[in-house]
């Protein structure tokens, strides 16, 4: 009797459930792995049903096929195993966007190296001219003003590392 309660229930959701996602399709399985229901988008499942039923345990699995993913769920009532819920998924989409974000991470670690080469050279070149300027016999005034520009120059460097490393600008 529950059971029935419980496909009584699945029927009053097939509205709800047919208007799912433009990407989704949504199925559901009783406890045998026979197809109950399954949107337009999920068509798909009739096709390797046999296949899935094969996969069936009171866990969740993820099927991969193709640009496809499959999530099944087991729904549980009492403890006891009642039926499963599936979610189909076209992940093509999900796939651009990750090679994408792939080309672009690329890109900007091409152009951080890129930024610590172009600026920690000459920064370091700079700093190592005023560290000889610095040994020398120089009054006080001239070893302030290096003091100065060594001062500004590890400023700069400090902002180039904060780029290369979190990449944002500041000291």
């Amino acid at each position: 009797m529950s059971e029935m309660l419980a496909f009584e229930k699945i029927d009053e959701l097939h509205q709800n459930l047919s208007s799912r996602g433009e990407n989704e399709g949504i199925f559901i399985l009783d406890r045998y792995g026979t197809i109950l229901f399954a949107n337009s988008k999920a068509e798909e499942i009739y096709e390797i049903v046999d296949d899935v039923k094969k996969l069936l345990t009171n866990r969740r699995i993820s099927i991969k096929r193709g640009t496809k993913e499959i999530v099944i769920y087991p729904i549980f009532e009492n403890g006891e195993l009642k039926f499963f819920f599936g979610v189909l998924r076209n992940m093509e989409e999900i796939i651009k966007i990750k090679k994408f974000l792939d080309i672009t991470y690329e890109r900007v670690k091409n152009f951080r190296e890129d930024i610590a080469h172009y600026f920690f050279n000459p920064i370091l070149i700079a700093k190592g001219y005023l560290d000889l300027l610095a040994d020398k016999d120089l009054d006080m005034e001239d070893k302030e003003k290096i003091e100065k520009a060594h001062t500004a120059i590890e400023r700069i460097e400090a902002v180039v590392k904060n780029i290369v490393i979190n990449g944002k600008i500041g000291e």
